[in-house]
């Protein structure tokens, strides 16, 4: 099925981000039974799985539940067996993207059906599990994690193999597979990520340790860790380490490779991809070369940063001359996105578009977020990026 017009994705999105509430409980509630490790289960007619996060039992998953594409089947479905939390997702992302196909890619975002196996109680191994090409985790709102590499096998978030994803940090494949690459920024978790203090849970990866945001604590990006000295230890080659609260762990690591993974710490569950049954060992190695091919058409974006909780007008210029193929299209653009947050009252002068965003009190603060615009409303606009463009400040 096919699933392309934003129509569907962002009435979906409404229904997700407002018609749901995720329960956060600092003492164990009552109605949970303790299944193995970190996880527990609700005795309710619709169970909840929570997940043990340090001294919180967390609802990672009925945020995501709601439908986000009209087809009448919850974007994720959960069961556990002796050894397997089992999530069946259909890969489709809740919240904004953009228009695909388009300029940048020719793919068309498509409906999966998934069945995922995560350990429930996830073990390290002797030796790190090279990652394959294809889904090596997923987002708990089910869409997939991919490697740092692009088909050809060269890195597809920097250098002059970057790929073009949209602002949401995602993008399909041919099969139709929507996709992250790197900090998958508009993952609501649903709690804030704003840097005030270790970051939520964003997804699994397939050895079934959980994946965090970017934040050790507050104001400590984990990637900026050290291995000398007080406080927790440096990330490892994975992107991960261990600490005394949460065990081990995997964290994003914006703007640093490898992005999401270096490789798996445990040991993989090897029903979740072929590519997992003949995976090597050993971790994966940038191989970033020269400067990005994509035009630099969004030449600045003014201002650069903006507090939180207010609406703000930005300003992007464009230069014309970066344009390659078709000329630079007249009128407003159609879509402008900065990070997760779609922006309204669009308008454009010359080279100048001028639009509004909103930004939420507890937005992500520090984080630097990609933005792009599109032309035209109907099938293959014209879309432009910039990458690390706009920054959240207090």
């Amino acid at each position: 099925m096919d699933w392309s017009r934003r129509e569907f994705l962002c009435r979906g999105a409404v229904v997700v981000w407002c018609g749901t509430r995720t329960v956060v409980a600092q003492d164990k509630p009552a109605n949970l039974l303790a299944i193995v490790g970190a996880w527990h289960v609700s005795e309710e007619a619709h169970p909840v799985y929570y997940y043990k996060d340090a001294d919180r039992f967390v609802d990672l998953f009925s945020y995501h539940e709601k439908d986000s594409n009209d087809d009448g089947i919850p974007n994720v479905r959960l069961r556990h067996d002796e050894r397997f939390l089992i999530v069946r997702s259909q890969g489709y992302p809740n919240h904004p993207t953009a228009v695909f196909p388009n300029t940048g890619n020719p793919n068309t975002i498509r409906v999966q059906d998934f069945e995922f196996r995560f350990p429930l109680v996830p073990k390290r191994a002797a030796e790190i599990t090279r990652l394959p090409m294809g889904p090596i985790g997923m987002a708990i709102n089910g869409v997939v994690f991919f490697n740092p590499f692009e088909q050809g096998g060269m890195n597809a978030v920097e250098g002059y193999s970057e790929v073009w994803l949209d602002s949401c940090c995602g993008h399909p494949e041919q099969r139709g597979v929507y996709h992250y690459h790197k900090y998958p920024s508009c993952v609501k978790s649903p709690f804030p990520d704003d840097g005030e203090q270790h970051s939520p849970v964003l997804g699994l990866a397939f050895d079934g340790f959980p994946i965090y945001g970017p934040y050790e604590g507050r104001e400590q990006l984990a990637r900026d860790l050290t291995a000398t000295g007080e406080g927790p230890p440096a990330l490892d080659v994975c992107n991960g380490h261990e600490d005394p609260v949460r065990g081990y762990h995997y964290h994003v690591t914006p703007n640093r490779f490898p992005y999401i993974l270096g490789g798996y710490a445990g040991v993989p569950e090897i029903s979740n991809g072929r590519g997992l049954r003949r995976a090597g060992t050993g971790v994966i190695q940038n191989n970033a070369e020269g400067q990005s091919r994509l035009p630099a058409v969004i030449a600045r974006v003014v201002p650069g940063t903006a507090r939180r909780g207010a609406t703000h007008t930005v300003v992007f210029e464009l230069d014309p001359s970066q344009v390659r193929r078709r000329p630079l299209p007249e009128g407003a653009p159609s879509w402008v996105q900065v990070g997760p947050w779609e922006a309204k009252n669009i308008t454009r002068e010359g080279n100048r578009v001028t639009c509004q965003i909103s930004i939420p009190a507890d937005a992500s603060r520090g984080q630097l977020v990609d933005c792009h615009i599109e032309f035209g409303t109907g099938a293959n606009p014209t879309v432009f990026k910039k990458n690390d463009a706009f920054r959240v400040i207090e």
